[in-house]
């Protein structure tokens, strides 16, 4: 199965086309185009991303990405004859009558080219920002229509979790293996605009067991650096600086950690760093650079990011021996936080001693079965924890629906279901 996926959830224009081959349950995947534009030295002197913004240059830079995606997947070709009447230009124009710029680029070069061998069209379709989802979401429609291919709906918080499951296989003929894990399972999914704990009871079958009652992880991230004057995204930063400071130089609470549910909360974690830095530079201002020497910011990370790992690590442990998983993944932006995957995977180890960590690499062999309770582990390969397609193209070969593109619409509030 062939599939195009388009994500533009919030400030990352995305285009992959995967190729799933062999076992329907653990295929292999050849990755012939796989494509991420990033919008966030624009947003970076707003501290966060603007939807208008965003949306205006999604439609500026969807088209020329997707040309992009399709040359390099060797599936760019011009058309022989005229463009046909039968399709009618004016249904393409209604399509996307919400995004002007875009339907221009796509009359203007989408239509001087030949329908590419696909067997489906992936979409993000939420949640995110309403705007630019929009954006991907009509232009999925557009070209489902020209084409007519089916189109797939992907939750874009699915793709995090199945980002987890593309392990990196290193060979030519193809780039990734499908992970092969047991249910249930119990995926922590940290991002900019989410904090979730989803447990996966049998195939696909998700429910949502725990996730942020105001801020996410990834958020408290971004602000905390702006505060210190660092520009967005401020997340990788403090993560940086955290691995030069003392964790143990400021005490600062991780919130809702012995709350008897698997809900999370970090605005509380967010004002007590801010009231830190106030008592320290005597400012709260967000947009001047505080007063802080390197050692004392990089103090402050430390304890920052101490202190919101703490949370999820604890709470993912609990939920992992509550619900006896046999599996635990991690996805979202911020699973490349080197301490975030360093001490989950310590935690599972140690709380969990009738269980075993698969070794990164490892492999179940046919000559020797595996143990009865070998708890696996996956995480995601840095470069696959923010926004990108190819984990849409994923979601959508496990889970997606194919629907007439007359009937996708976009939802910015969608809860993984």
């Amino acid at each position: 199965m062939k599939i195009l996926a388009i994500e533009t959830s919030c400030d990352e224009t995305a285009i992959a086309i995967a190729e799933f081959l062999g076992s329907k349950q653990t295929p292999r995947v050849r990755v012939l185009s796989h494509i991420i534009s990033s919008q966030a030295k624009l947003h970076a002197k707003f501290g966060g991303a603007v939807p208008n913004l965003a949306k205006r240059e999604h439609q500026r830079n969807l088209v020329p990405i997707f040309l992009a995606g399709l040359k390099e997947g060797g599936l760019l070709e011009k058309r022989k004859s005229n463009f046909p009447r039968e399709v009618g230009l004016s249904k393409i124009e209604r399509i996307l009558e919400r995004e002007p710029e875009l339907c221009a680029k796509f009359k203007k070069s989408i239509l001087t080219i030949s329908p590419p061998e696909l067997d489906a069209i992936a979409v993000t379709y939420g949640p995110g920002l309403a705007p630019c989802l929009w954006v991907g979401v009509n232009f999925a429609k557009a070209l489902a229509y020209l084409w007519k291919k089916p189109l797939i709906p992907v939750n874009h918080m699915a793709g995090h979790l199945f980002s987890a499951l593309l392990r990196e296989s290193g060979k030519e003929n193809f780039q990734f293996s499908i992970f092969n894990f047991q249910f249930p399972a119990l995926a922590l999914l940290v991002s900019g605009g989410h904090t979730e704990l989803v447990l996966v009871k049998k195939q696909w079958k998700f429910e949502i067991v725990g996730e942020t009652l105001d801020d996410a992880a990834g958020e408290a991230f971004d602000k905390i650096a702006r505060i210190m004057g660092f520009p967005y995204p401020g997340g990788p930063v403090i993560s940086r600086l955290a691995e030069k400071g003392s964790p143990k130089r400021y005490s600062l609470p991780s919130p809702m950690l012995h709350s008897k549910d698997y809900n999370f909360s970090f605005s509380g974690l967010k004002t007590a760093a801010l009231y830190l830095i106030r008592d320290i530079t005597g400012s709260m201002s967000w947009k001047t650079k505080t007063k802080l020497t390197a050692r004392q910011k990089a103090d402050i990370a430390a304890s920052f990011e101490k202190a919101a790992v703490n949370v999820l690590v604890k709470k993912t442990i609990r939920a992992a021996k509550e619900y006896k998983v046999k599996t635990v993944l991690l996805g979202g932006g911020v699973a490349a936080n080197r301490k975030l995957r360093h001490d989950l995977e310590t935690a599972l180890k140690k709380e969990l001693p009738s269980f075993r960590i698969r070794p990164l690499g490892e492999f179940p062999g046919f000559a020797r079965p595996e143990p009865r309770h070998w708890l696996r582990t996956q995480f995601p390969s840095s470069d696959l924890c923010g926004d990108n397609a190819l984990m849409i193209a994923a979601a959508a070969y496990f889970t997606g629906k194919k629907k007439p593109w007359t009937e996708v619409r976009v939802d910015a509030n969608a809860r993984m279901n």
